[in-house]
């Protein structure tokens, strides 16, 4: 990971505010193996790996099936995730 984010060689959590349906997991997941059924709620739990555009947006990951894959891999906005205080 670079330094783009102003994270250093760490990593950040973040939660998201608002649900992304099926439909839209899918627009927006991407990995070209996907999950027919996945759908991220409000609340859940992403970790960000770079800030992109001066932190206009961030590349995130969801899930884990194992330690080098996730389940969704995309583009979230500010006003789509809360950065967690004093997590890694």
């Amino acid at each position: 990971m670079s330094d783009a984010a102003g994270f250093g060689a760490m990593m950040k959590t973040a939660k998201l505010l608002r649900e992304i349906d099926i439909d839209e997991c899918q627009r927006r997941n991407a990995l070209s193996n996907k999950r027919g059924d996945l759908r991220l709620r409000q609340g859940t739990v992403v970790t960000v790996l770079e800030s992109l555009d001066e932190g206009r947006a961030f590349l995130v990951e969801f899930g884990e099936r194992s330690p080098d894959t996730c389940d969704w891999l995309g583009v979230l906005y500010p006003s789509e995730i809360e950065f967690q205080a004093g997590r890694n």
